[in-house]
């Protein structure tokens, strides 16, 4: 019973926090990386929904997955990214948008924070080993396959492989089934 009211609770708590004026604060941010007028008007709006993303997640995700695929400035696609950072395994169905980000945006500084991003994004990274594993190797910038490389390093514990090389191993195997 304890149990039931906690989740209860925190459920209300956070629905409780997108509601009126809140849920106007939340309104605005999104207008304003969807249609602020400059560049630094988006990217404050990109950092505020990361900063309120987990309350928030399944309006502020989908926003910030449009702002890193789609704003023209390099400066908001690398804020979206660390908004998604803060927001962790909440965004994780950021995941395909964040390995689109990192095999084919023109900045190195775009591909090279989703790299680092998708290493908070728990166990549904696994889907991005293989193009992790190919930044690692084929990216043309040294930042990048670094940060594709460390990326690796950090999620083969966590999703159960003692190396990349197995992790990597098992992936393609499940692929071919």
């Amino acid at each position: 019973m304890k149990r039931k009211l906690l989740a209860f609770k925190k459920n209300f708590v956070g629905m409780a926090l997108m509601s009126g004026p809140d849920k106007k604060k939340l309104d605005k941010m999104i207008w304003q990386l969807r249609e602020g007028w400059g560049e630094s008007t988006r990217i404050e709006a990109a950092r505020d929904l990361g900063w309120i993303g987990t309350e928030a997640a399944e309006e502020a995700v989908p926003e910030l997955i449009k702002a890193l695929l789609e704003d023209k400035s390099e400066n908001v696609r690398v804020e979206a990214a660390i908004s998604l950072q803060w927001i962790g395994s909440k965004a994780s169905k950021a995941v395909p948008a964040l390995v689109k980000a990192l095999l084919n945006d023109q900045s190195e500084k775009v591909r090279e924070r989703a790299a680092i991003v998708l290493s908070g994004m728990g166990k549904s990274v696994l889907k991005a080993v293989p193009d992790l594993y190919k930044a690692s190797n084929e990216d043309k910038s040294v930042q990048v396959r670094e940060a594709a490389m460390n990326t690796l390093e950090k999620v083969a514990p966590i999703c159960g492989f003692p190396t990349i090389e197995e992790m990597v191993k098992a992936n393609n195997a499940s692929k071919k089934k």
